[in-house]
């Protein structure tokens, strides 16, 4: 039934193509692929993109002796960054009408591909953002339970303008791009970094998202587990202080620039939009001024940070934004958004 049902024409089971960037985890990347292979929607193909000279994933893709996946080994190394820009292509590279990615370490509950090409359709959008599980990969191999999603906090179901989507960056890093599908065929965004390529994942998800110029559409309901290490720590992503020392990337002097740019490109408009996110909860209200004080913004009725610390931070904050380089200032210039979405 199914290698008929993959012959049917393309019209009526349009192909969806999954493209997992993968280096030195075949355990995960066999799980990534079985998860797959239990689709309720069958009509997908996979590329598996090998960015291991020990190409560790040949075997796994090999014993699995299914057609629909193809492996694509690099000839070198050539960095996460550039692994995930493969991956993350706007169009086809398989003649698939859909497209996603789907990194080695995570992995799909069954009814994901169909859902996400129905809500596709239903909302007339080209883009979709999935909310996400998140689980702890324990060194046994089990995946456990954090109680945690990725943008659940942040994102409510429906459709975002990418002013609204900029705004979100008040909080996090905008999209989680293991979330995305997207329409192949007729997307306008490029969420590509190009040669504009940064190691950390915190400022490679806000650049990718800062190149959406379409609306998206967030589903709330979860869509795959997001896998997250026991000793990960956000606290000092970016920085090369030690933990203790470093400032979260949430509040350092990067993303306060990139902050101080949207604000200058979108004015006030871009505070109301995140007045909206802060409003779903205390902990977003906090959150929220304290991203208003990094970027030296005081046109605000502050409730949840007292007098005293606000002046305290308004002035650690005007100190790193003094010391920001000139090369990051450039750096966004030419590669953020310059008129209004």
């Amino acid at each position: 039934m199914q290698e008929q049902d993959l012959q049917a024409p393309k019209e009526n089971y349009p192909i969806c193509e999954v493209r997992m960037p993968t280096y030195k985890r075949p355990k995960t990347l066999l799980r990534a692929l079985k998860s797959l292979q239990e689709q309720t929607y069958p009509h997908w193909k996979a590329i598996v993109f090998d960015n291991s000279s020990e190409q560790e994933a040949k075997s796994v893709v090999a014993d699995l002796n299914d057609d629909r996946i193809i492996y694509r080994p690099h000839a070198k190394n050539i960095g996460g960054p550039k692994n995930l820009d493969l991956s993350l292509q706007s169009k086809s590279i398989l003649g698939g009408k859909y497209a996603c990615m789907l990194e080695d370490d995570n992995y799909l509950y069954p009814d994901t591909l169909r859902e996400n090409i129905e809500t596709l359709k239903r909302e007339k959008v080209n883009i979709l953002l999935r909310n996400q599980e998140t689980r702890f990969d324990e060194d046994d191999g089990t995946s456990k339970p954090t109680g945690k999603t990725t943008r659940g906090k942040w994102f409510k179901q429906g459709v975002y303008s990418p002013l609204e989507l900029y705004a979100s960056m008040f909080f996090c890093e905008g999209l989680s791009v293991g979330g995305l599908f997207w329409d192949a065929e007729n997307i306008k965004t490029d969420f590509t970094l190009g040669d504009f390529s940064v190691q950390d994942s915190w400022y490679q998800e806000i650049f990718r998202s800062l190149r959406v110029v379409e609306p998206i559409y967030f589903d709330a309901r979860l869509g795959s587990v997001y896998t997250i290490i026991k000793d990960y720590q956000s606290v000092g992503r970016g920085s090369k202080l030690p933990a203790l020392l470093a400032t979260p990337a949430q509040y350092n002097k990067a993303t306060q620039a990139i902050l101080r740019y949207l604000l200058k490109v979108y004015g006030a408009e871009l505070i109301q939009k995140a007045k909206v996110i802060a409003n779903y909860s205390e902990e977003n209200l906090e959150t929220l001024e304290h991203q208003l004080l990094n970027i030296l913004y005081i046109n605000y009725p502050f409730e949840s940070i007292a007098l005293p610390k606000r002046v305290l931070l308004l002035c650690k904050h005007f100190i790193r934004e003094r010391t920001s380089s000139n090369d990051l200032q450039t750096a966004l210039k030419e590669s953020l958004p310059t008129s209004k979405a």
